[in-house]
């Protein structure tokens, strides 16, 4: 499932990242973490990451987690550094890791440029002290928030930024920055098309009769997030075992033509409101 070197990392990651989310049904959740584990896939366990880790202890599974917010409150340097670094040690600890692969620092607005460089000291410390593999920046808000904090700093080595078919905005500003910085980009966000959940778990409300047509032999949903991998890895939420296999198995090393073009009509039938009843 090998994709590629990923900017400045330097490294090898596969097209499909998962990112965790508590599954409907408790009794999946040990399933969950075994698919995950063994999907090979990097895991993003920033929403619970005690429950996660603990469940990860003593594998050598690729880990993810995007920073808290915190050191937007802080008054001077010095307290933003303390505070992102208490946020980087609780998750080493939930983790039982003394190191993350990737951590992204999380923008969700414009931040004083005190509170930035005092994230970024801590960040920058933990790297060095081999608490971080990979520096990464999280783009969680306005585009104009992260261009903000990266004009001025350049630690980053990748990009993680919202980007699907309905909504492409924070992408199309952030990546040419990724690529003049050589910033490897992985998108995020592929199936919410607005309204705060994926498209595909409300059909109801839309005249989706393709979400049983088959592109190349895959839902519709499959059939984003393959297009949108094409271009750069995509970090997919999932809760269950079985969305695991639909998002890993929808990449293969063959990469159909034509796919992009077969989802248009959905996609101006969705932009256009259509299927609203």
């Amino acid at each position: 499932m090998a994709f590629g070197l990923l900017g400045r990392t330097n490294s090898v990651f596969p097209p499909i990242w998962l990112s965790l989310a508590l599954p409907r049904e408790g009794r999946e959740l040990d399933e969950l973490v075994a698919a995950a584990l063994s999907s090979g896939a990097p895991i993003d366990v920033t929403s619970q990451p005690a429950l996660w880790g603990g469940k990860m202890r003593g594998t050598d599974a690729t880990l993810v987690a995007i920073s808290s917010d915190d050191y937007e409150r802080a008054t001077d340097e010095g307290h933003a550094c303390s505070l992102t670094q208490a946020h980087l040690i609780e998750v080493l600890s939930s983790i039982g890791r003394e190191t993350i692969d990737i951590y992204y620092f999380r923008v969700r607005q414009m931040a004083e440029e005190f509170q930035i460089s005092g994230a970024l000291q801590a960040l920058d410390q933990a790297k060095e002290e081999g608490h971080i593999r990979h520096i990464g920046l999280c783009c969680d808000g306005p585009s104009f928030g992260t261009l903000g904090a990266w004009q001025f700093h350049d630690a980053f080595e990748t990009l993680l930024v919202p980007r699907n078919h309905y909504d492409s905005e924070s992408y199309d500003t952030l990546a040419p920055m990724a690529n003049e910085r050589r910033v490897g980009i992985v998108t995020s966000r592929p199936l919410n098309w607005g309204g705060g959940s994926s498209f595909t778990d409300t059909p109801e409300h839309w005249r989706l009769r393709n979400l049983t047509q088959s592109f190349y032999g895959q839902t519709l949903a499959q059939a984003v997030i393959a297009d949108l991998a094409q271009d750069h890895p995509v970090l997919v939420g999932v809760r269950t075992p079985g969305e695991i296999e639909q998002a890993i198995s929808c990449v293969s090393n063959t990469r159909p033509t034509g796919l992009r073009a077969m989802l248009e009509p959905f996609i101006e039938s969705y932009r256009a409101g259509e299927g609203i009843r």
